[in-house]
């Protein structure tokens, strides 16, 4: 292939590089939108459900404490505004009659939310335990919005009254409505919070049972390995007594024989002894020396031929030819019998 081609496709998978990357980014972005358009429709909706509750009637939330603090808040801000109205409608009425007009004009105005520096009121939304602020709404808009429930509740004001006093019996119902809610929730919270200590001392008794039993249980534990620790001990104290009962004739009959046994071992190895002197000066043996014992049948070392040699020190024939050459090679010292020290290993002819 040429240059010319390769770079024409380094050239294309630069370009199809940058179509994806360009498309990565769009969906990116898609995605954030699709995220915003989402909680748009989630707040969309719980803004028409609560105006619907609140046209009906219907509008029970459960108020969590910083509801309950704004809901006060919204009383008092009501509270003051009342005040306020209440206060420049009983001024003019003190100068003249014709003030009075126009303040009651201007009291009706700023309830029909005509007036431009009429206060408002946020609406607060509860939805799944979440507090949210909502952009504020005018107090004429609600006053219009719930003037059923304003009638049905307070029984103030009619089509053809004052304006101003619609506004107070407006600022009436709303009211104790909120003292309403925000003595239900306190009573609601105490009530919680009974329930929850009740519960708490009910765990931290139960605890204590346990606790207690565990320790009763334990302390029995304890006793009743200790008695059968005594019982234990009872018993191997009776067997020690037992055995040491029995121990001491057998350990009696051992010494006793083995003081009779070395004394007749050096009683033979005094006579081995004189019979190698006998032999040495070439007398003939002795009828007295028994030949069981110091004619061994097997060499003590290899156990496997017939012992013919001796120890010229004490007279002991105890090993074979091969052991004899072995013991002579390496110098050996002492006796294998009787530990005596190697004088002379010598052949010794049956």
């Amino acid at each position: 292939m040429s240059d010319s081609t390769n770079d024409a496709i380094r050239e294309l998978q630069r370009a199809l590089r940058e179509q994806q990357r360009t498309i990565f980014v769009l969906r990116s972005q898609m995605a954030d939108h699709r995220a915003v358009i989402l909680q748009t429709v989630a707040r969309t909706e719980a803004l028409e459900g609560y105006a619907a509750n609140s046209r009906g009637g219907r509008f029970r939330p459960r108020y969590s404490p910083m509801v309950a603090l704004e809901m006060t808040t919204i009383g008092r801000r009501l509270e003051e505004r009342q005040q306020r109205r209440h206060a420049q409608a009983q001024a003019p009425a003190n100068s003249s009659s014709p003030g009075r007009g126009e303040a009651g004009t201007s009291a009706g105005n700023g309830a029909t939310g005509q007036g431009s520096s009429e206060p408002s009121v946020g609406v607060v939304a509860v939805n799944s335990g979440l507090t949210e602020s909502y952009p504020p709404t005018p107090l004429s808009s609600r006053g219009q919005n719930n003037a059923p429930l304003r009638q049905n509740a307070a029984g103030a004001g009619t089509s053809t009254g004052v304006a101003g006093g619609g506004a107070e019996s407006g600022g009436q119902w709303f009211g104790p409505t909120i003292e309403n809610h925000m003595n239900r929730s306190r009573l609601r919270l105490v009530r919680e919070e009974m329930a929850h200590r009740t519960m708490q001392q009910q765990v931290e008794h139960q605890h204590q049972q346990l606790l207690e039993r565990a320790e009763r249980v334990r302390q029995a534990d304890v006793e009743q390995q200790m008695e059968e620790a005594d019982v234990l001990q009872e018993q191997l104290q009776q067997q020690d007594e037992e055995n040491d009962e029995n121990r001491d004739p057998a350990m009696e009959q051992r010494r006793l024989v083995q003081v009779a046994r070395q004394a007749q071992y050096e009683r033979l190895v005094r006579l081995q002894l004189r019979e190698a002197r006998r032999f040495n000066n070439g007398v003939a043996s002795s009828v007295l020396v028994p030949p069981p014992l110091f004619w061994e049948e097997e060499c003590v070392i290899c156990t496997n031929a017939r012992a013919n040699f001796y120890n010229r020190q004490c007279g002991h024939v105890c090993l074979c030819a091969e052991c004899a050459v072995t013991a002579v090679i390496q110098k050996l010292t002492v006796c294998m019998m009787c530990r005596a020290p190697v004088n002379g290993i010598y052949p010794y002819v049956r």
